[in-house]
C-alpha cells in the first residue's frame, strides 16, 4: 500500500518542492515503482484540478477510483461463476465450478492459513484497495465518468495484442494462433458465451492481481527497498520476471510439445500488461485484459456465428 507522507504541525506553508515530493509519494503504487511520474507532476504544476487529460491520468490510478471501476466486474465474476460456470449449470453435476487458476491460487494460500470462503479473493482485493485509499488519505470523492473513460481506454488498449496474435500468425504460418487455441481449449470451447464472458473477466482480474500487483510489488520490494538497487533497474527486472511466470502460468504445449507462437505471444503479451499496469494503474490493466479475453472468447465467436 502507499505510504502516508507525514504531516508538518509548523504554520510555515510547503514548498513547492515539498508539495511535489508529496505528489508523487502518494500516486505510487503499493509496493512498487511510480506508476505516474513526471507526467502527473506536470499537470499538479499546469493546474490540472479540473476535468482533463492529467485530472483523468492521476484519478484513473487512485484506489478509490479502481474500486469503483473493478466493483462491477468483482460482482459479474462472482454471480456469473454462480450462473453460468458452476457444475450445475455446465451439467457436469457437482459442486465443482470452472473458475480461473489465479483465482484457486489465490484461495488455496488464504487455506493454507486456515482462511476459507467464498468470495475470498474478491473480499480480499476490496479491503486492499480500501485501505491503499485510507493510508493514502485521499478524499472520499467519486467521479462516476472516470470509470466509463476508463472502460473505453482498456478497450482501445486492447487492440494491440490483436495486432501481436495477427503477428505471430504471419510469424509462425502454419500453427494456430494464440488467440484460436485459446477459444479451442478446453473446457472454453463447449461453454456459453456467458460463461466465457465470466471467465474473461475473472481472467483480466485476479491474474493481473497475482502477476501484477503481488509479484511486481514484491519483487520490487526485495529488489529495490531490501537490495538497494536503483529503482528502473529493479522496476525492468520485476517486469521482465512477472512477464515469464505470467508465460509459463498458461498451457505453452499441445500434445507435450513446446509451442514456440505460444511462449513468445504470452511472454509479450506479459510485458505489454506489466507496462500498461506501471504507467496505468493496476483498474486499466485489469479492463485491458478482460477486454482482449472477452473479444477472443467471446465477441468473435458470435460475430462468426452469426455471420455463417
Amino acid at each position: 500500500m502507499a505510504r502516508s507522507s507525514s504531516t508538518s504541525r509548523r504554520t510555515k506553508a510547503p514548498s513547492a518542492n515539498a508539495s511535489r515530493r508529496s505528489t508523487s509519494k502518494r500516486s505510487r503504487t503499493p509496493g512498487g515503482p511510480d506508476p505516474t511520474g513526471a507526467l502527473l507532476r506536470h499537470a499538479r504544476r499546469s493546474g490540472g484540478g479540473g476535468p482533463g487529460l492529467g485530472w483523468y491520468l492521476e484519478l484513473s490510478q487512485r484506489p478509490l477510483q479502481i474500486l469503483i471501476f473493478l466493483l462491477p466486474l468483482v460482482a459479474l465474476y462472482e454471480i456469473g461463476t454462480w450462473l453460468y460456470a458452476s457444475g450445475a449449470a455446465i451439467g457436469a453435476g457437482g459442486n465443482e465450478s470452472i473458475t480461473i487458476s489465479a483465482y484457486k491460487l489465490l484461495n488455496d494460500f488464504f487455506g493454507a492459513f486456515g482462511v476459507g470462503g467464498l468470495y475470498l479473493p474478491g473480499a480480499a482485493l476490496i479491503t486492499v484497495l480500501l485501505l491503499w485509499h485510507i493510508f493514502a488519505r485521499d478524499p472520499w470523492e467519486v467521479h462516476l465518468g472516470v470509470p466509463l473513460v476508463m472502460l473505453a481506454e482498456s478497450l482501445l488498449l486492447a487492440v494491440p495484442l490483436l495486432v501481436l496474435d495477427q503477428l505471430i500468425n504471419r510469424l509462425f504460418a502454419g500453427a494456430p494462433g494464440p488467440a484460436l487455441a485459446l477459444l479451442s481449449a478446453p473446457p472454453v470451447e463447449s461453454l456459453s458465451w456467458q460463461a466465457r464472458l465470466t471467465l474473461s473477466v475473472g481472467a483480466g482480474i485476479y491474474e493481473e492481481l497475482v502477476f501484477r500487483m503481488i509479484i511486481i510489488a514484491l519483487l520490487h520490494m526485495l529488489l529495490v527497498d531490501f537490495g538497494k538497487m536503483k529503482s528502473t533497474r529493479g522496476a525492468i527486472i520485476a517486469l521482465v520476471i512477472s512477464a515469464i511466470a505470467f508465460t509459463f502460468y498458461h498451457d505453452v504445449s499441445v500434445g507435450g510439445v513446446v509451442q514456440p507462437q505460444r511462449i513468445a505471444f504470452y511472454f509479450v503479451s506479459g510485458l505489454f500488461f506489466a507496462s500498461v499496469y506501471v504507467m496505468r494503474g493496476f483498474g486499466v490493466v485489469v479492463g485491458t485484459h478482460a477486454a482482449y479475453d472477452a473479444l477472443v472468447i467471446v465477441l468473435l465467436p458470435l460475430m462468426t456465428a452469426s455471420s455463417a
